[in-house]
């Protein structure tokens, strides 16, 4: 008689996949929590290489037309507004941006007005900053501060201070409600500018105050109010669509005499819009990758891996279960094992997992 074999009173130690599997889990799980907690705060934030020009019209409009010394009525106005990024000059925190706009009537050719700006702010805050050669026209000493163009990423329901480059000071912004436009959810705010004395222009002729009786020239003061709201895209600090209702006046000195500069209602275009509500679309979707999808794919899926490489198979363990049963069955039928052997083999011992089976028993 053969000498019996060993009893099989374990199953097969895990393959070499299953340190593998875990090792791969874990470091998923890693980069998840990396992601969304150390990378995010990093990676969300302004671009630097942005390209954009925005429409803005006024029909029913107003102006005193400086070339041809004439006020002009009932003209249609064209506001444009081109951005551009200077990745050059901008940093990991700091953006910096140039935008140009010009406001014109397009029927007589004649520019209203037009202003240069360099805009310098925070890549997370969207906070202006003085420095790095900021300026308004060329002029570095005019103080920017508040928000510009770009709104705070994840902009709340609250009051914020904007800068108005007209106005060259912030104003308060509060919001004012919700509103859908071109597709997404936008929160408006609304600004007032009180009539804020912004330039004076030396050698104005009275006549062209309105001044009576006298004659020669005069140092008039230019005047400034607005007011304006905004529809942001909370998600992403993106302006969806504004409108601005403008008035810029003339005065003499001592308020002798006025000469209005310009009376417009700007409203953007809706092709402005669509281009403006594509980019917070596209900019969404990438915060939401850094900080949604990204890391908890990473963390489901790298925890998933972990279990699947540290928890047992209960298929895997039948399976064990029933090769041990037909190894003893093959054992006890040649005659190698005795019954109380086979059934140790096959799991019958009390220690052993999972359902068992007695051999030898009437009708096998």
């Amino acid at each position: 008689m053969a000498n019996p074999a060993p009893p099989e009173t374990a199953e097969r130690p895990p393959g070499r996949w299953r340190p593998a599997l875990a090792g791969l889990g874990v470091f998923l799980l890693v980069i998840g929590l990396m992601l969304r907690f150390y990378a995010a705060p990093r990676l969300v934030a302004a671009p630097t290489n942005l390209y954009l020009t925005l429409t803005l019209t006024a029909p029913g409009s107003a102006y005193f037309n400086e070339g041809a010394l004439t006020s002009e009525h009932n003209a249609t106005l064209s506001y444009s507004l081109t951005i551009r990024g200077d990745p050059k000059d901008s940093t990991g925190k700091l953006a910096v941006w140039d935008s140009y706009a010009a406001l014109s009537d397009p029927k007589t050719g004649a520019q209203v007005n037009s202003t240069f700006q360099r805009l310098v702010f925070n890549r997370r805050t969207s906070e202006l900053l003085t420095c790095c050669g900021a300026s308004v026209n060329d002029d570095t000493r005019i103080r920017q501060h508040g928000i510009g163009i770009l709104w705070p990423i994840g902009t709340r329901k609250t009051t914020y201070e904007v800068f108005d480059v007209n106005a060259q000071s912030a104003w308060p912004a509060t919001y004012s409600g919700t509103a859908r436009v071109q597709g997404i959810t936008a929160y408006r705010f609304t600004q007032h500018i009180p009539p804020t004395l912004v330039a004076q222009m030396p050698g104005v002729p009275l006549s062209l105050l309105g001044v009576h009786g006298k004659t020669g020239n005069v140092v008039a003061n230019r005047y400034y109010q607005a007011d304006n709201t905004f529809w942001i895209d909370p998600r992403t600090g993106v302006l969806i669509d504004t409108e601005q209702r403008i008035l810029s006046v003339l005065h003499g000195p001592g308020g002798e005499g006025t000469l209005l500069g310009v009376r417009a209602d700007l409203k953007m275009t809706p092709a402005s819009q669509r281009s403006l509500a594509s980019l917070a679309s596209k900019n969404a979707a990438q915060i939401k990758i850094v900080r949604q999808t990204g890391p908890l794919g990473g963390v489901v899926l790298g925890l998933i891996l972990i279990l699947a490489a540290t928890i047992p198979f209960p298929g895997r363990r039948r399976a064990a279960l029933r090769r041990r049963r037909a190894r003893a069955r093959e054992a006890l039928a040649a005659g190698d094992l005795d019954d109380d052997m086979a059934g140790h083999m096959a799991g019958d011992d009390p220690g052993a997992e999972g359902p068992t089976e007695e051999f030898g028993s009437p009708g096998r």
